[in-house]
């Protein structure tokens, strides 16, 4: 399989209608859809990286246009998802602190206290 491939193209086009099918999930609220979704976009994502790796063919104009609407429609996806993960995290934080559990770690991974600010940043601002 090549980037240049009738299938690639049928893969990028599948990739943008999950975008769209993900954004409905997002917005409807939709966990169980939300879930099939993300698992059809890693798989056509891992078959797209699985092509990019198997040749340096160049990309057909509509290839890379196509490609760069997906990138966008993520980024408006993950401007969807930020405030649920916010909440999420602060009602995890209350949860914790309220059950008196030992700290959890940041993204970044930095210790979190369970009041939710990192501990070497407490340190570091004090």
């Amino acid at each position: 399989m090549s980037l240049n491939d009738p299938q690639t193209a049928d893969r990028v086009r599948a990739l943008l209608a999950c975008l769209d099918d993900e954004l409905s999930a997002l917005l409807g609220n939709d966990s169980a859809r939300l879930d099939e979704v993300l698992a059809r976009k890693q798989q056509l994502l891992a078959e797209l990286a699985t092509a990019s790796g198997s040749g340096g063919a160049r990309l057909p104009p509509v290839i890379l246009q196509a490609l760069s609407r997906a990138r966008r429609m993520n980024q408006r996806n993950a401007l969807v998802l930020a405030p649920r993960s916010a909440a999420n995290r602060a009602r995890l934080r209350f949860l914790q602190a309220a059950l008196g559990h030992a700290p959890t770690y940041a993204p970044d991974g930095a210790m979190n206290a369970a009041g939710g600010q990192a501990a070497g940043r407490a340190r570091a601002s004090a």
